[in-house]
């Protein structure tokens, strides 16, 4: 008999939470074009009251066939005008679900965009976006034959919540799990809440203040965070910092110079102490360099995975984490919106992700094709396709374009696998080469593995002011170099542009596509952007890397760092 200690039944009671979900979402693999029959149509019965209900007939929908007959494709400006006023109480406009938050957006390209998020949208989050990945992780361990190890971790994640006066709450969907744990957040996290929950306008330096009290810690089991990349930058700060932080652990302090609100450094500081010999523990192993071996299973032994969205744009950070973490088992978390979580992995390690048969009604229209009004539904997809994807939400939003595309990788009984391919305002096309974020993604890696060094971080520019257009590449090396090491980079990555896409040395050929260029930016762009970001009200859990300069605001942010002679 395996002998359970009590800092594990916490761990053991969320683990059991996820395995019932996942097992629900078994059988409901095996009926899942009913189940997606039956939501539809419990949506339209529920919701033909609305004012949206009435304004489209929802009545007289009896049948998937009426529905899309119907019920017009929509985008998020047919709902901003009722989302304002349910934001102020309003009810009875797009549903007639009970919901108490709303969902925000990023707020990266624009004002964030805010979604209802019903009880029910918002459950499915809590277990698919919490307690499914510990019991993804407890079948892991399972299977290797032991038990899994009491959870304590470091949590990138900052939780802001805004109140409004009709008394509902508005947050970023990945906080809401965090939200409905708060009380028990010290109990799995390193970070005092003080660090997790915190108000969108505060301002601290958030990599030192989380790593400063996750490495005073020797238990540390597991990392999670909402996006890998914000993952990988803060333990690029570590290598560049160390030093100050195991000198700061040493004395017991918060280092004079990092920003922190007075009033949060007075409460933080009175839970530190000094702790000379974790100190000598970290220097020892940071001193022998981040290349021999990787350096998190070495100053926290206990590490056992981690879990983190890490498809589509960020997929490219989850090798250069390798690089500070080994090859540890990692759940990435699924295919989410700030309008839905629509599809989750089974099992760590996995790209593909399982769709959600009870959280919305899923419709497709194939890539190569421009036709709207035959969309497909969950039984007709192919596996190796690639589809924009239409959803219709359990919160006001019918046949709503999201799009994303995704492509099928294979099915779970009725369900498909999907993984994320990119978005379909997200590619660039100078000459008819059409590249995706994906593709560039491929080359940069390429690069990456050519030149046997790290970037912290790429955009790309289709600059069509040229004549001919050409691409630019910014990125963001680990390492300084002169300038004039950009040719020979912008060499390179024409070469594997070539390569990757069949239309483009032709275009190159026959002058109709410039010679691309690279140019190098300044050491710690990407972090200022994303503080840009965060000054401005955007929360930071949802930014996702700025992959396509695709507005002039960032054009002009990126263009102004690039390094000089």
């Amino acid at each position: 008999m395996v002998k359970i200690s009590p800092k594990q039944i916490p761990t053991l009671f969320s683990a059991s939470l996820g395995l019932a979900e996942l097992g629900k979402l078994k059988l409901y693999s095996k009926r899942a074009y009913k189940m997606q029959e039956k939501l539809l149509l419990s949506l339209m019965k529920k919701n033909k009251s609305t004012v949206y209900g009435k304004e489209n007939n929802f009545k007289d929908v009896h049948s998937v066939e009426d529905y899309q007959k119907i019920v017009p494709l929509t985008y998020y400006e047919d709902y901003a005008d009722y989302v304002q006023r349910m934001m102020k109480g309003e009810k009875g406009l797009i549903t007639n679900a009970y919901y108490r938050r709303f969902a925000a957006s990023s707020g990266s390209t624009g004002k964030a965009k805010i979604i209802p998020l019903s009880a029910k949208s918002e459950w499915v989050c809590q277990c698919f976006g919490f307690s499914a990945p510990v019991g993804s992780a407890f079948n892991y361990f399972r299977k290797q034959g032991r038990l899994m190890p009491p959870q304590k971790g470091l949590n990138t994640a900052e939780i802001g919540c805004e109140k409004l006066e009709s008394g509902k709450t508005v947050s970023c969907i990945s906080s809401v799990p965090l939200l409905n744990l708060k009380p028990l957040v010290p109990i799995f996290a390193s970070s005092p809440k003080e660090l997790q929950f915190v108000d969108d306008d505060t301002k601290m330096d958030s990599h030192y203040l989380k790593l400063r009290f996750a490495l005073m810690k020797k238990d540390i089991s597991y990392l999670t965070t909402i996006f890998i990349t914000t993952l990988e930058s803060m333990f690029f700060y570590m290598e560049e910092n160390w030093e100050m932080l195991c000198n700061d652990i040493e004395k017991g302090i918060i280092n004079p110079d990092i920003e922190c609100p007075p009033e949060m450094r007075a409460k933080l500081e009175k839970r530190l102490k000094p702790d000379s010999k974790r100190a000598e523990e970290l220097r020892k192993e940071f001193r022998k360099g981040f290349d021999c071996s990787p350096i998190v299973p070495r100053i926290w032994p206990n590490i056992s995975w981690m879990f983190g969205m890490g498809t589509g744009a960020v997929a490219i950070y989850q090798k250069k984490l390798q690089r500070y973490l080994g090859n540890i088992p990692t759940h990435y978390l699924g295919y989410a919106a700030s309008e839905a979580l629509m599809a989750v992995p089974l099992e760590l390690d996995s790209f593909e992700y399982v769709m959600l048969p009870h959280n919305g009604f899923y419709e497709f229209r194939p890539v190569d094709s421009d036709d709207y009004d035959n969309l497909l539904t969950i039984k007709d997809l192919e596996v190796g396709k690639e589809y924009e994807v239409i959803l219709t939400n359990t919160s006001g939003f019918y046949r709503y374009r999201i799009e994303d595309v995704i492509r099928v990788t294979g099915f779970y009984n009725e369900l498909p696998k999907i993984t994320f391919c990119y978005r379909l305002n997200q590619v660039a096309n100078i000459s008819g080469e059409k590249m995706t974020q994906m593709a560039f993604d491929y080359i940069v890696n390429g690069m990456s593995e050519k030149l046997n060094e790290l970037f912290v971080g790429y955009s790309i520019y289709a600059d069509h002011n040229t004549s001919p257009g050409h691409y630019v590449l910014l990125i963001e090396t680990a390492k300084q170099h002169e300038k004039s090491l950009e040719k020979e980079y912008a060499k390179l990555f024409e070469d594997l542009l070539c390569e990757n896409n069949p239309s483009a040395k032709p275009a190159f050929q026959n002058g109709s596509l410039g010679h691309c260029e690279v140019k190098f930016l300044r050491h710690g762009t990407y972090d200022d952007y994303r503080q840009m970001l965060k000054d401005r009200g955007a929360n930071l859990n949802q930014v996702k890397p700025v992959k396509l300069i695709d507005n002039e605001e960032r054009k002009n942010f990126f263009f102004s760092h690039i390094i000089e002679e």
